[in-house]
């Protein structure tokens, strides 16, 4: 599809190098009123250049037209390209009155046209994140937000300041935050209060004084179709360097959740772009699920392209557009009046969410405005190469979290607030069992505001070695379901393949001292040695199979097995081990078993993928680590994803465990796989 640019001025250059990067969208054609800008444009692109836009319309082929005039020609602009049987992609705001703004979607309408407007800072990682996690129940139903688009001062940051100032702080700063409040909540429906001030008559640019009387300071509340209500400011007085820029901040009944830049769609910032806070804790940083490249200013002409050539509407759509200049048109007439608003909707509802790139999905999905990215292209992020298993392997997430209280010895740790912050992170693999003592903790968790709905969690339970006679398995999963709180496991697995003498429910073994729980746990004889029980590996897998047949679990697993104990149970089972989980990490690599389970189509699960001692600190993996900027933890998880297993990394530090759920903005090269893999020691033993 064939583009052009009319309006050569400093925003051109950003969406013309973005535009490079998609093979399908050439530029070949700019124009401006001032010609030269034009063919500065043109000639590092090899496109036309044209001085006037019907000139352009007349001579030029182009499908799709990006609108990046100044704000009140706009309207106008668009108009005439969708006239001429053109595609627009209009820069904000879409117009100047919510009656042009209707006028300019119904034409395209009539004409069968695709009309975008920009921004696409709504599609973009940390807003789409944000927006998942608030659909999760994060941070429970939203009643409040505050928002804020501080711009100025513009003759500081612009080199043409006057059409910004002649517009006002609402069409062009505040549409950053209600972009992204309309994308997570779909439109505003009313305006409550709404007060508009001008603070600055005068401004000083280029040594010449220029007046406006355009107000530069509004304060507006909202409410929104979901309910929330919105304090929105939005300035062109307040410097632009203010601590509250382009900032969102969302409080539920169960948290809070800050966006720092509303305004952001590429992830260039020091700063953490998302924080979330439960409920009387403190904020922290949420790491975002990078892409492989950032959205760039191009991604909404690519946005365009592909609801042309799929009929769907673009996500960042100029029905979107036309509401939020309904919106800003709203708080001007509640500010005259002193009366509230209603605000037109123009049939705008809130956006899909893209396929998403991160751990809250157990599929990694390419997204569609991505330079190569097709409508439908697919990848699994938690097999992403040839080495996973195929065909009907069960789904996984990607990254999990280990939920062993056991640290050696007779050390425990607490780890419901890291549990909580697993969800917090956008963890959705769980690796519980009854020995762990951590069951009702997570369970209290999942049925509190954190916890996603109950298809969005992978949740895997084990059978200790003390439950192996079949009437004492399915008493241990029962219990177990019991104390989480579910209905059914998503794998249920033994911890181990070998039998132990029973010597009574283990119930919640968090309540018991060590003293208790060791001899409930680990039966010995006099010499220490374990107790055995008189029953077969097959007489209990028979008994797993009879779960899975009654509905108490979906699939089953295994693990600590041998490749020897796999193939034999693949003999002799019915169903066999949809999962198996093994001690995996780059000192201990059990890669006979991790292929025997792949050619199987079993998943395998790395658990204890951190903690072997020595490990993170290991000299071979620090420059690999600095090479992509990331921690040494990260590149092992990293690793084992590459490798097609998925670990199940377990801390107690918050930071780490959201670090450790953040490992999709990178890739290990083949050198560095080869690399990581020499490290592998045959004789390891903890």
């Amino acid at each position: 599809m064939d583009v052009a640019i009319v309006g050569c001025g400093e925003i051109a250059s950003a969406y013309a190098e973005g535009l490079s990067e998609y093979p399908d969208l050439p530029l070949v054609a700019t124009a401006d009123l001032e010609r030269s800008r034009a063919e500065s444009l043109a000639e590092r692109y090899g496109a036309d250049a044209f001085g006037a836009l019907e000139t352009l319309l007349a001579e030029s082929g182009a499908d799709l037209i990006l609108n990046l005039t100044i704000h009140d020609a706009h309207a106008s602009v668009t108009r005439a390209c969708l006239e001429a049987g053109r595609h627009v992609v209009s820069e904000k705001p879409l117009a100047l009155d919510a009656e042009t703004a209707r006028a300019l979607v119904d034409l395209a309408d009539r004409e069968g046209l695709v009309l975008g407007g920009a921004p696409i800072s709504g599609q973009a990682d940390a807003q789409q994140y944000a927006a998942r996690l608030l659909r999760d129940g994060h941070i429970g139903p939203v009643r409040m937000a505050y928002a804020v688009g501080n711009f100025g001062r513009t003759t500081e940051w612009n080199p043409n300041p006057e059409p910004f100032l002649r517009v006002g702080p609402l069409h062009d700063g505040a549409v950053y935050p209600l972009t992204v409040l309309t994308t997570l909540f779909g439109p505003v429906t009313r305006i409550r209060t709404a007060d508009v001030s001008l603070l600055l008559e005068e401004h000083e640019h280029d040594g010449r004084t220029f007046t406006v009387d355009t107000s530069d300071h509004v304060a507006a509340t909202l409410e929104m179709e979901s309910g929330t209500r919105v304090q929105l400011t939005a300035s062109l007085y307040v410097p632009h360097q203010t601590q509250h820029f382009s900032s969102l901040e969302l409080h539920g009944d169960a948290g809070s959740l800050y966006l720092d830049d509303c305004g952001n769609f590429d992830g260039d910032t020091d700063a953490p772009l998302l924080q979330v806070a439960r409920l009387g804790a403190p904020y922290r940083p949420c790491p975002v699920p990078r892409r492989p490249a950032p959205l760039s200013y191009a991604a909404a002409a690519a946005d365009a392209a592909r609801a042309v050539r799929t009929g769907e509407p673009p996500r960042a759509s100029g029905r979107q557009a036309a509401h939020l200049v309904a919106v800003m048109e709203a708080i001007e007439a509640c500010a005259e009046t002193g009366a509230p608003v209603a605000v037109d909707s123009m049939e705008f509802s809130a956006p899909d969410l893209w396929p998403w790139t991160g751990a809250t999905e157990p599929h990694r999905t390419v997204h569609p405005l991505l330079p190569g990215s097709a409508d439908t292209a697919t990848t699994t992020e938690s097999r992403p190469t040839s080495d996973g298993p195929d065909g009907d392997a069960v789904d996984l997430p990607p990254i999990g979290f280990g939920c062993s209280r056991y640290r050696g010895g007779t050390t425990y740790v607490d780890l419901e607030n890291s549990m909580a912050d697993a969800l917090a992170a956008g963890v959705r693999l769980f690796d519980t069992a009854e020995l762990y003592g951590t069951e009702a903790a997570l369970g209290g968790l999942l049925d509190g505001p954190l916890g996603p709905p109950r298809d969005r969690l992978f949740l895997v339970g084990k059978a200790w070695n003390t439950n192996h006679r079949p009437e004492h398995l399915r008493a241990a999963a029962q219990g177990s379901l019991e104390r989480l709180g579910i209905d059914a496991f998503d794998c249920y697995m033994l911890h181990w393949p070998t039998a132990w003498q029973h010597q009574g429910p283990l119930g919640d073994v968090s309540r018991l001292s060590h003293e208790e729980a060791a001899a409930l746990t680990f039966p010995t004889d006099e010499a220490g040695a374990p107790l055995e029980a008189d029953v077969t590996l097959a007489e209990t897998w028979r008994e797993m199979e009879a779960l899975r047949e009654d509905g108490l679990t979906q699939t089953l697993g295994i693990c600590n097995v041998s490749r020897d104990q796999l193939e034999g149970l693949l003999d002799r089972a019915a169903v066999p081990p949809a999962v198996v989980q093994v001690e995996c990490h780059p000192y201990h690599q059990p890669t006979e078993l991790v292929d025997v389970a792949h050619a199987q189509g079993i998943r395998v699960m790395a658990h204890s993928p951190l903690s072997a001692p020595g490990l993170l600190d290991d000299e071979a993996l620090r420059p690999i680590a600095d090479a992509h900027d990331v921690s040494t933890a990260q590149v092992v998880l990293r690793w084992n994803l590459q490798h097609g297993v998925v670990p199940i990394p377990c801390s107690t530090n918050p930071d780490h465990v959201h670090g450790n759920a953040d490992v999709f903005g990178f890739t290990l090269s083949e050198d560095d796989m080869a690399a990581i893999d020499a490290l592998h020691q045959p004789d390891f033993a903890r």
